[in-house]
């Protein structure tokens, strides 16, 4: 197992790494090897095509013949070549991480994103660390399965369509009528059967195919296989992702919320080749920028004021309108923040989050303290549509030690301004909360 943070080069020659010979890993924050084998496949599989449409981020960049860096995810990565596995953590400080620290936050973001009850979390889970993440995931998921199953999966009833030499249900007269040769003795008949094929089961069992094809652990590995023989009827799902969406709420099925969010972070984060039947080489993937977001998003909403509410990614503004010749007018180049601030119908407050690391200590016209230039003009571009040119804009950026203070607020105008402010990971808050309480 070798394990880096986002942002590591990884290379197909040798260069001098960390190894924990114990746990056969490979401990190296910044740059480590794989083979050329696993270089050219995961260029392969994960080098997307540049496209100005989308802002999602490349899983690789800087592209090379004997090596590349990576995106801003984490996660894992399993290689079909010499049994190579990749661990990829988040990049918390600058320098080397402190990896343990690293694993932790992100378990903590995740519990949040995926609305993993508080009750579940103890302080003894939070600080293991010696499961590579999608080892920990899968137990964790393998656990509330175990706990379902004790308690019973829930059986609703299927119409089914059968031919039996008996009557059972509703004869389908005219399939009977149309009957062929040799057939006389059988009837077509339609039928309720009190099942366990539940949206819920399939989702639960697919996710469990999935989990078994990725572990290496001996025991998830023995008590998957023994809850694969107790499931073995209930079918899986052809699109997992899409069926998500027919998970049914409520009290009736209140014995599944806790296994719920295992299931969403297994099958939505999930390579998804490897969800249409390829089956060479995988990965369980998040993408740091986005799980930063939701995650501000989360706390952000458990601190407003009364009276107040936060809206993500507000309805859609449009940088221009435009009519083509002979044509009807259209609306281009939409603005989307990730965060706004509401009083009731009245936008008060625009936020935006960058999973980026700036410096305070950059503070001169040159560097700029490492914001983009592109994003203050993306700001100003919110604030106008948004604000009508008067009122608060903020720029959210993770805490690190470069970044520990809300920097001095930036002026578009007299009636329009902007506020950078550090989000601390470890504690879950806006530093600067103040202020932006002093805005609403």
């Amino acid at each position: 197992m070798i394990t880096v943070t986002e942002y590591a080069e990884l290379q197909s020659y040798q260069k001098t790494v960390v190894t924990d010979k114990a746990e056969n890993t490979v401990i190296a924050s910044r740059s480590a090897y794989i083979s050329q084998e696993t270089l050219n496949w995961m260029v392969d599989k994960y080098q997307a095509p540049h496209s100005e449409k989308t802002e999602q981020v490349p899983v690789l960049d800087e592209v090379r013949r004997n090596s590349f860096k990576l995106g801003a995810y984490v996660g894992y990565i399993q290689s079909p070549f010499n049994d190579e596995q990749i661990q990829i953590l988040p990049k918390i400080e600058l320098g080397d991480s402190d990896m343990g620290k690293a694993k932790k936050i992100l378990k903590n973001m995740l519990f949040e994103v995926y609305n993993i009850r508080p009750k579940e979390i103890s302080e003894a889970d939070l600080e293991q660390t010696d499961l590579p993440l999608h080892e920990w995931i899968i137990q964790r998921f393998l656990e509330e399965l175990e706990q379902l199953i004790h308690h019973g999966l829930k059986r609703d009833y299927e119409l089914l369509q059968d031919e039996q030499p008996y009557l059972k249900g509703r004869l389908l007269v005219q399939q009977q009528i149309n009957h062929g040769i040799g057939k006389d003795h059988l009837f077509a008949i339609e039928y309720d059967e009190f099942l366990f094929n539940g949206i819920e089961n399939r989702l639960i069992k697919t996710a469990l195919i999935y989990a078994l094809e990725m572990t290496r652990n001996d025991h998830s590995i023995a008590i998957g296989h023994d809850f694969t023989e107790l499931i073995q009827e209930i079918p899986t799902c052809h699109d997992p992702v899409e069926s998500l969406g027919q998970w049914r709420e409520g009290k009736l099925f209140s014995q599944y919320e806790d296994i719920k969010p295992w299931c969403e972070l297994l099958l939505l984060n999930i390579n998804p080749s490897f969800q249409n039947g390829e089956r060479h080489g995988m990965s369980l993937l998040f993408s740091m920028p986005q799980l930063f977001e939701k995650y501000v998003a989360k706390k952000l909403q458990t601190q407003l004021k009364i009276g107040h509410r936060l809206q993500i990614q507000p309805s859609r503004q449009t940088l221009v309108s435009h009519t083509p010749k002979n044509r009807t007018l259209q609306n281009w180049f939409a603005l989307e923040p990730d965060l706004a601030i509401y009083k009731g119908s009245d936008c008060q407050v625009i936020l935006d989050t960058k999973w980026k690391f700036i410096h305070h200590d950059k503070a001169n016209s040159t560097e700029k303290y490492g914001i983009s230039q592109a994003d203050l003009y993306q700001m100003y571009a919110y604030g106008n549509k948004y604000l009508g040119q008067k009122g608060q804009l903020i720029l959210i950026y993770p805490k690190h030690q470069k970044l520990t203070d809300y920097l001095p607020h930036f002026s578009y105008s007299n009636e329009l301004s902007l506020l950078v402010l550090p989000f601390d990971l470890e504690k879950g808050i806006l530093v600067g909360q103040e202020l932006v309480e002093a805005m609403i």
